[in-house]
Parts: structure tokens; C-alpha cells; sequence
């Protein structure tokens, strides 16, 4: 039975796993769900089952569906970590009850969240390390020798096929073990190591598995195009704690006075606290957890939220990719955009690297734009580069192109795979009611304006150089706004001031553009110097006038000044002109 003092410290820790990462990953456990696919499917689940560590990896893809539920990343994670911690203390320790086996069961967990946090990381890994936990605590329960022994051969066979080459960390720590605790023929332990890896040995050979390192390694539970070395402390930690607690239980006497009963405490502790400041000043990953965070925003259409977000260090593409879609997706890119740090056009649209994190946000802004094709092009790449079977974020984008597009049969390929999964099926379904109805498509609300703006007085809008796509794109369906404020931004952030009066001239005052924003006013002065006619003509305000004369004062007044850049700024730097003459 449990003691209330076990309850109790099994229950504050569950609590303060969970508030850790819900407060801290939230947001990395949205995305996890989005990179991966997990079908109710026979055929599917026979693929993924027959392969070394195959319930592991099934287990781990069906677990990570219910991320998309609000807390339950942060639950499930760490109903995980509280497993391994009560196990490894069932492990290390057998009937023992002290704080210093409690403290020592603590360094897994710990030595596990580099591998939490990164989502080249599968939860594979950890629900296998799970189970080595369970298969050593079972193991340790044979009394009889032979009988354990026989046992050990019996649970690193299966363990290698259920989970993987963490079965040869099983057996390392069964040898350690028996060495360690004087067993009776110890050394007999080394047929169990050399049976799992010849198992890892025959799956390489066979071609089951493609390399060395996901036969033996950590790395098989990682991103195959990734070093997968973070997982290896993990690994290395058990041993250790096996180590540390048979010095415990053996070597310091019951009736140690005070003082070394508290040095035996503080050591753990200190250990432990170096390790978790170590990994997370390493690993914290706050930059692309804020990336996740915007996204996140983004894909569920809370632009308020996102753009209230207080932008932090580094500053990368796909963050600011994700912040002028929102200002677009508000009306507000044309005069809000240069308040955030514009660095030229990969800004707008990031520079694309094969990978699935790229491909999901430039999926979705190319689809806000209203360029169907590159939507397209964008969420079957990312769907291609996957390593967990695919992405239910980026099916979805695909039945809506192909619904777009009028491929219907392609369009219900993808519907039938979603209505295979437990939280898209309805949605699924819904669109399924679409297939082989234009008339349905085109009543539609989102579907029926870009499918407009594909087709009509300035051609087909489809695989054309992107700003020409953006102006026929903004001709064929004026009220599709997004497509021309994205085309003059282009212009605008690659300071091609020739072109953006070209546009002007072309469109301005026509139902294309009807009339200009903040930015976009900004930029006259500079079109036409000293022209207030044309500024008027062509739709600057007189506050956009007045501001640019005090701008312009300032600027004239401070000629040769070290400082100008920075009093400017001061003033003026959520100006186009600002932008122009300092970025």
C-alpha cells in the first residue's frame, strides 16, 4: 500500500509537472499535433506495429493526437514523467523509502526534458524509456537467479520489438545491476546483452532498420535528419542513479549521525539542480517556442492575441512572416507594418528550406493571400518532408486547394484519410458534401472568393512569378484585399520605388486600390520630390502631409549629427520613411 507521505510527493510533483510545461510548452504541444498524423486505419496500424519499437511509436503518435485539446500536452507528458519517476524509484531502489532515492529518481525525468521540448523529438522515446523502466523493475522481482535470468532473456527480446535499441539499455543495466549487487552468476547477464544486440544487429542486417545508430541509439526516437544525441542523457543518467543508489543503501550506515544523513540530501540535490539549470539554460528553446506561439495564433485566426504577443529575440523570418499576415488578415499591413522590424521581403515570405515547420505558416499565408497553387505547392511539401506520417493541419489545406481547383477526385483522396482521425473527421465530412458541386464551392465563403480570384479579366492567377500573381490575383477579385496589400509591401520593404509608382498610377483611385494606406502614403515624397500636387492627387492625407514636413524639418535641421538615427528613430520610427533612408 501507499503511504500518505508517497501520495502526497507523487501528487505535488504531478502538479508541478504539469504547471511547468502547460506554463512554459504549451504551445510546442499544439505544434507537435500538427506535424504528425495518427489514423484509425488496420493497415496503417500494421505498418507502424511491425517494426522494432512499433507499440512504442503506435502509442506515441495516438497519444500526441489529443495535443490538440487544450492542456492535454502538458497532462499526458507528465502522467509519462510521473511513471518514469515512481519507476526508476521502484527500480533503483527495491523496498527502500528514503528522500535520497526519492531525489535520485528525480535525475531521469530531468535528464529528459532536452528531448521534451524539441520537436525533432518523438514521444517515442520517452514512452520507450518508460517501458526499459518497467521491464528493470520487473526483472529485479525475480527472486530466484536462473529464473531472472531466463526472465531478463525473455523481457529484452520483447522489449526490443515493442520499443526499440532502448532494450539495450535494458540489458546494460541488468549486468550493471547484477555486478553491483553481488548476484549470484552475474556475468550470465552478458547473454542477455549479446541477444538484443544481435536483434539490433539482425534488424540492420535485414534492412528492417536503414542505420546503425537507430539500431543501437537514442537516435531512433528522433527526427532521422537530426543528430539525435540529446536523447543519450537519458541514458547514461539510469546507470548513474543505479550506481548512486546502491552507494546509498550500502555504503552510509543506518546510524549515520546528523550531519552526514544531511550531506547525503544536499549532494542530490545540488546534482540535481545543476542538471535541470544546465538543461535548461541549453534547451529552453524560448526563441522558436514564441515561433509556436505565433503560429499557433495564426492557424486558429486570433490576430488580436497574436499581435498583442511582446515580440522577443531572435528575431527570425517566420516571425515576422507571421505578423504581417496578421496585420493583413486585419486590414492593417499597409499601415501598421513598419511599427515592427521589416528586414527586406523574406519578411513577408520566408526563404523556403524543405522542412514542415516552414511549410505549415507559408501554407497558410500564401492561402490568406489567395495564391491557391503555392498553398498547395506548400502543404504537399510539408506533408513529403514529415517523419510522423503526415500532418492533419496540412491534409486539411489540401482538401481545400483541390476543392479550389476543382480536383475533386484528389479532394476526396484526402477528405477519406481525415475522416480516419478522431478530432477531423467532422470536418471531414463537412467538406465532403462540397466534392463534385461547383455551385456548392463557389457559394462557399472562403473557397468561392479564391476560386474567384483564379479566373478572370487578368488570366489565370495560377503559377505565374508571385508578383504578378498578386496583381492578377487582386484584378480578378478586387475584394480580396489581402493579395494587393502584400504586392505593395513587396514593392515597398525592397525599396523599389519605380514600381510602386507604376502600380500607383495604374491602380489607384480603381476598385483594385481605392484608396492608400499610412505606409503607402509615406512613400510618395520620395516618388515625387516636392511634388505636393501629385501627393494630393494621388492620395496622401494632410496629417500624412504635415507629419512628413516635421520629418522632413528634423531631418534637415540634424544633417551631420552621430545621433540622427537615434532621435529619429525616437519620433519616426514606424515610418516608411524611417525605413527607407535607416534600414
Amino acid at each position: 500500500m501507499f503511504k500518505k507521505g508517497e501520495i502526497i510527493l507523487g501528487l505535488t510533483l504531478f502538479v508541478l509537472f504539469v504547471a511547468f510545461l502547460q506554463t512554459n510548452y504549451c504551445y510546442h504541444f499544439y505544434y507537435m499535433e500538427q506535424i504528425q498524423l495518427f489514423l484509425f486505419n488496420a493497415q496503417w496500424a500494421e505498418d507502424v506495429l511491425l517494426q522494432p519499437g512499433g507499440v512504442s511509436l503506435w502509442l506515441s503518435r495516438f497519444m500526441v493526437q489529443f495535443f490538440v485539446v487544450p492542456w492535454a500536452g502538458s497532462i499526458i507528458i507528465s502522467i509519462l514523467l510521473y511513471g518514469v519517476w515512481w519507476s526508476t524509484k521502484k527500480g533503483i531502489s527495491g523496498s527502500s523509502k528514503s528522500m535520497q532515492t526519492s531525489l535520485l529518481s528525480l535525475f531521469p525525468v530531468v535528464s529528459l526534458y532536452p528531448v521534451i521540448i524539441d520537436p525533432n523529438y518523438f514521444l517515442q522515446g520517452i514512452i520507450a524509456y518508460l517501458f526499459f523502466i518497467l521491464f528493470f523493475v520487473g526483472y529485479r522481482s525475480f527472486s530466484d537467479s536462473w529464473g531472472r535470468h531466463l526472465a531478463g532473456l525473455f523481457m529484452g527480446s520483447v522489449l526490443y520489438l515493442i520499443a526499440g535499441p532502448v532494450s539495450i539499455l535494458f540489458a546494460v543495466c541488468v549486468l550493471l545491476w547484477e555486478f553491483v549487487t553481488k548476484g549470484i552468476r552475474w556475468y550470465i547477464s552478458l547473454v542477455l546483452l549479446a541477444v538484443v544486440l544481435l536483434l539490433a544487429l539482425a534488424s540492420l542486417h535485414f534492412s528492417v532498420v536503414g542505420e546503425f545508430r537507430f539500431a543501437f541509439l537514442s537516435d531512433a526516437y528522433a527526427d532521422p535528419q537530426i543528430d539525435g544525441s540529446k536523447g543519450y542523457l537519458a541514458w547514461i543518467v539510469f546507470p548513474f542513479c543505479i550506481l548512486a543508489s546502491h552507494y546509498y543503501n550500502n555504503r552510509i550506515p543506518k546510524t549515520a549521525n546528523r550531519k552526514r544523513k544531511y550531506s547525503t540530501l544536499l549532494i542530490p540535490i545540488l546534482l540535481l539542480a545543476g542538471l535541470f539549470a544546465g538543461c535548461y539554460s541549453r534547451y529552453g528553446l524560448t526563441g522558436t517556442i514564441q515561433e509556436k506561439q505565433l503560429d499557433y495564433y495564426a492557424y486558429t485566426k486570433q490576430w488580436n492575441k497574436l499581435l498583442a504577443v511582446e515580440l522577443k529575440d531572435p528575431m527570425s523570418e517566420r516571425k515576422m512572416n507571421l505578423v504581417n499576415y496578421a496585420l493583413a488578415q486585419q486590414g492593417k499591413l499597409g499601415d501598421a507594418m513598419f511599427a515592427y522590424n521589416q528586414q527586406g521581403v523574406k519578411s513577408l515570405v520566408s526563404t523556403w528550406d524543405n522542412s514542415i515547420a516552414t511549410a505549415m505558416p507559408m501554407s497558410d499565408i500564401y492561402y490568406g493571400i489567395g495564391d491557391v497553387a503555392s498553398a498547395q505547392k506548400f502543404a504537399f511539401e510539408g506533408c513529403v518532408s514529415s517523419v510522423n506520417g503526415g500532418s492533419s493541419r496540412l491534409l486539411k489545406r489540401l482538401v481545400e486547394t483541390n476543392l479550389i481547383m476543382g480536383a475533386y477526385r484528389v479532394a476526396e483522396k484526402y477528405i477519406a484519410l481525415l475522416e480516419q482521425t478522431l478530432f477531423y473527421k467532422e470536418w471531414a465530412s463537412g467538406y465532403r458534401q462540397l466534392l463534385f458541386n461547383d455551385e456548392a464551392v463557389e457559394k462557399h465563403p472562403v473557397l468561392g472568393s479564391r476560386r474567384k480570384g483564379l479566373d478572370g479579366i487578368a488570366g489565370k492567377a495560377v503559377s505565374a512569378h508571385l508578383l504578378q500573381e498578386l496583381e492578377m490575383l487582386a484584378v480578378n477579385n478586387p475584394k480580396n484585399q489581402t493579395a494587393f496589400q502584400y504586392l505593395a509591401a513587396f514593392y515597398l520593404v525592397n525599396k523599389d520605388l519605380s514600381r510602386f509608382k507604376l502600380l500607383l498610377e495604374k491602380y489607384y483611385a480603381t476598385d483594385v486600390w481605392p484608396q492608400l494606406a499610412v505606409t503607402q502614403q509615406q512613400a510618395l515624397p520620395f516618388i515625387a520630390p516636392d511634388d505636393r500636387k501629385y501627393w494630393i492627387q494621388h492620395g496622401m492625407s494632410s496629417e500624412t502631409e504635415h507629419q512628413y514636413t516635421l520629418f522632413e524639418r528634423e531631418l534637415v535641421a540634424q544633417d551631420g549629427s552621430s545621433a540622427i538615427q537615434k532621435r529619429l528613430g525616437e519620433k519616426y520610427g514606424d515610418t516608411y520613411w524611417y525605413y527607407l533612408l535607416f534600414k
